[in-house]
This record gives C-alpha cells, sequence and structure tokens, in this order.
C-alpha cells in the first residue's frame, strides 16, 4: 500500500517545463473549528516547484492537487533533517573528546552543517530528481 501525501493549491506561475503552485501547509490542527482562536494551530503558504512535460495543460490560477509520495517525504526528511543531526552529534562527539572543549565542540557542530548545506545546495539538480511532485487536476 503506498501511502501518498496531498496538498491542495493554485497554480501561480507557468515557464520553462515548471508549473509553481502555491499551497497552504496547515498544522494537524488547522482544520479545527477553534483553530482561528487558538495560537497553537499555524498555517503556512509555501511555493512548490513541479516539473512537467506538457505544462499547456495548466493555466495560471487553476486550482490543482500536489503529491508525492511517502518515500519522498522520508527521504526529504532525511536530507533535511537525519543527517545534519547526525553530523551535528558526530562532530559534537570528536572534538570533545578530542580537545575537551564543550564551547568549542558546541562552535564545530553548528560551523560542520555549512558544507553540507552548500553540497546540498551544489547537488540541488540530482536531489530535485530524487524529491519530485506530481500535479492532480
Amino acid at each position: 500500500m503506498s501511502h501518498r501525501i496531498r496538498h491542495a493549491g493554485t497554480i501561480e506561475a507557468i515557464e520553462d517545463g515548471r508549473v509553481s503552485v502555491r499551497i497552504l501547509q496547515a498544522s494537524a490542527c488547522g482544520a479545527c473549528k477553534v483553530a482561528g482562536h487558538c495560537s497553537a494551530a499555524e498555517s503556512k503558504e509555501k511555493l512548490v516547484e513541479v516539473k512537467c512535460a506538457d505544462v499547456s495543460r495548466y493555466q495560471t490560477g487553476q486550482p490543482v492537487v500536489v503529491t508525492a509520495s511517502g518515500s519522498v517525504a522520508s527521504q526529504a526528511l532525511i536530507f533535511a533533517f537525519g543527517l545534519p543531526f547526525l553530523i551535528m552529534v558526530g562532530v559534537l562527539v570528536v572534538v570533545l573528546r578530542m580537545t575537551g572543549n564543550e564551547a568549542l565542540a558546541a562552535l564545530s557542530a553548528l560551523c560542520a552543517l555549512i558544507p553540507y548545506y552548500f553540497l546540498l545546495w551544489l547537488w540541488r539538480e540530482r536531489v530535485s530528481q530524487r524529491i519530485s511532485f506530481q500535479i492532480e487536476i
């Protein structure tokens, strides 16, 4: 059984084989009746780029549903949170054992993320091929 993630959205722009869709990402309690009066309910607008072979099917302002598989979500979580956490903890432990200086270890762990996110940015085309969305009308 394949779990799919779905978000309703509106097409904002179409250019060069890419469709930009604005989605409203709501927290779990965002649909609650009293969410407007509660500070715990939160929602954010996001712009998602979807690669499409035939963009002529879409128009700006058209309502669509953006979908992704559960494995795509898992990969995104690993890239965004899992690997950085492992890098930080690894560098923290190594530097702390080598120097015994907690401040230096903490600073080194934070600075170790700079090359990670730079490499992620350099490989963004590769990553975007593995982590992609589809549009359902």
